[in-house]
């Protein structure tokens, strides 16, 4: 059985281990504990993970703000990762609901999600749970110099 439930500091290595492997990256452990624990104790952050027999099997992450163009508070999935070896078994659509039930809750108009060009299997997923393609999303790197 997988139960959703808010994620807690004990998480994060397992919530590393999801979005590393997602990524293809390694990141940095001492950055990404700081952000980690800065929006786990940010009242409009909430992050989720999927459990199942003890084990974080899922994660997904909903930032809420204000903004002007939609005259309200407006969700963003920033963050939605399921195992790979437990894909297609409903667990995506669970994180998604509850991110939803929570969104309604704080009186967001909208949930926005942006996914990868390359991830059609994602995009495919977001369809199947509702979301529409509406908008191009850009990205420029910034770079800090020291």
């Amino acid at each position: 059985m997988v139960s959703i439930r808010h994620a807690e500091e004990s998480d994060e290595a397992s919530v590393y281990e999801l979005v590393t492997a997602l990524m293809a990256v390694s990141l940095d452990r001492k950055s990404f504990h700081e952000v980690f624990a800065l929006n786990l104790h940010d009242d409009n952050v909430l992050y989720y993970v999927a459990e199942r027999d003890g084990c974080v099997i899922g994660f997904a992450s909903l930032h809420i703000e204000p903004q002007l163009h939609h005259a309200g508070l407006v969700g963003e999935i920033q963050e939605l990762i399921v195992h790979e070896t437990v894909r297609d078994k409903g667990i995506g659509a669970k994180l998604v609901s509850r991110l939803e039930l929570e969104a309604e809750k704080r009186g967001c108009v909208s949930i926005e999600v942006t996914t990868k060009n390359f991830r059609v299997d994602a995009q495919r997923f977001y369809e199947q749970v509702g979301f529409k393609r509406t908008h191009v999303n850009f990205t420029k790197k910034t770079y800090i110099s020291l």
